[in-house]
C-alpha cells in the first residue's frame, strides 16, 4: 500500500466514531479506535479502552472500519424513540425542547479540544459547534469557575454536561481515572443530586473504563496542595473542581437534566505548581517561566504535562463512549 493511501486511511480512522481493525504488515491485527496520529505513527486504544498502542505507519498494511458506527446507532435509537418521549416537567423555556442542543461546558482550552474531537465539532475561539447523529451539540469554554448560567440561558439546551479535569480526593484515584458525579457540592454546603437516569445511562456507557461514581466538591480557589485536598476529602467525595456546581445549578434552575464527568489530573498525594493557583486564559507563559526557575521545576512541569495528556485522552475516550447515550437520553431531569 502506498504511503499516501495509508495516510488517507489514518485520517479517516481518526475522524471515525467507531472501532477499526488495523492490520500490520506482519499479518497481526489490532481492534480499537484511533485517538491520535502523526506523520510517523498512529495511536489507538484497544477495545476495552485500557491499553494504548502506538503503531509506526510503516507497519500499517490496511485499516478496515469494522466496528459499530456509534453515530449511526444513536440515530437509529433516536428514530425508534421519536415521538415516544414525554417530559415529566417543562423546562424554563416554557416547553419541552427536544430540538435544543446538548451543551457541554468546560473551563480550559485543552478540555474544549477533547470535547471537539470526541464529537467532531468545529471550533471558533472558546466555542465549538456541530451535529452528532442528527442532534445539535455545542461546547463552550466558560473559564475557571464561571459563565455556566449565561451559557445555559443563551443556548437553551436539552441536556447540560459539565466535563473536564479535576484533582483527586481519594487516594485510589490516579491520573486519567474518571469520576461521574452522584452529587455536586459547593463550599457553602449547597448540594445538588445528579439526575439518576442520565447518570446511570452514563455509567453503563463507560463500563470497562476506570470510572468511579461519587460526589464532587467545587471550590472558588484552586486546591493545589496535598494539604488543601486533604482538607476537602470526606467519605464518598472523590474529586474537586471549580465548575461542576455552577453548571449543575444553572441546569437545575432551567429545568433541564445534567451530568458531571471529570478526569483526574493531580492525585491526592500530589501538588500543582504555584502558577496553577491563578486562573489563566493560557498557562503557556506562566508554565515556561516556572520551568526556567530551576531543574526541579522543569521536572515537575514535565510530570504535570504527562498527567494532563493522560487525563485529556481519558476524557476524549469517555466522551466518545457517551455520545450515542447523550443523544438518546431522555430530555428531562
Amino acid at each position: 500500500m502506498t504511503d499516501s493511501r495509508v495516510a488517507e486511511l489514518v485520517e479517516r480512522a481518526f475522524d471515525y466514531r467507531g472501532y477499526i481493525t488495523l492490520r500490520r504488515s506482519d499479518g497481526s491485527e489490532l481492534v480499537g479506535f484511533v485517538y491520535d496520529r502523526s506523520a510517523t505513527h498512529v495511536e489507538l486504544f484497544d477495545e476495552a479502552a485500557t491499553h494504548r498502542v502506538r503503531v509506526p505507519l510503516a507497519e500499517v498494511a490496511d485499516i478496515a472500519f469494522t466496528g459499530e458506527d456509534a453515530a449511526r446507532k444513536s440515530q437509529q435509537m433516536w428514530e425508534r424513540r421519536k415521538g415516544t418521549l414525554e417530559p415529566r416537567e417543562t423546562s424554563a423555556w416554557g416547553e419541552w425542547r427536544e430540538s435544543g442542543p446538548i451543551l457541554l461546558l468546560v473551563a480550559l482550552d485543552g478540555e474544549l479540544r477533547s470535547v471537539a474531537r470526541a464529537f467532531g465539532l468545529s471550533r471558533r475561539g472558546n466555542l465549538a459547534r456541530g451535529r452528532f447523529s442528527g442532534t445539535d451539540v455545542a461546547a463552550l469554554a466558560v473559564g475557571v469557575g464561571g459563565g455556566a448560567r449565561g451559557a445555559v440561558i443563551e443556548e437553551q439546551p436539552r441536556l447540560v454536561v459539565s466535563c473536564g479535569f479535576s484533582g483527586g480526593l481519594d487516594p485510589a484515584l490516579a491520573p486519567g481515572d474518571l469520576v461521574v458525579a452522584t452529587a455536586v457540592r459547593d463550599e457553602t454546603g449547597d448540594e445538588l443530586v445528579a439526575p439518576r437516569s442520565v447518570r446511570q445511562q452514563a455509567l453503563r456507557a463507560l463500563h470497562g473504563l476506570r470510572c468511579f461514581e461519587g460526589d464532587l466538591v467545587c471550590t472558588t480557589s484552586v486546591a493545589a496542595t496535598e494539604a488543601e485536598k486533604l482538607a476537602l476529602a470526606r467519605p464518598g467525595t472523590l474529586a474537586v473542581d471549580m465548575e461542576s456546581h455552577p453548571a449543575a445549578r444553572a441546569a437545575a434552575e432551567a429545568g433541564v437534566p445534567w451530568l458531571a464527568l471529570r478526569a483526574i489530573v493531580d492525585p491526592l498525594r500530589s501538588s500543582l505548581p504555584s502558577f496553577a493557583r491563578e486562573p489563566q486564559g493560557s498557562y503557556l507563559g506562566p508554565a515556561l517561566k516556572y520551568a526556567l526557575s530551576g531543574p526541579r521545576a522543569a521536572g515537575d512541569l514535565l510530570q504535570l504535562a504527562r498527567r494532563a495528556r493522560i487525563a485529556a485522552t481519558a476524557l476524549e475516550v469517555a466522551l466518545r463512549r457517551l455520545g450515542p447515550m447523550l443523544v438518546a437520553a431522555e430530555a428531562h431531569p
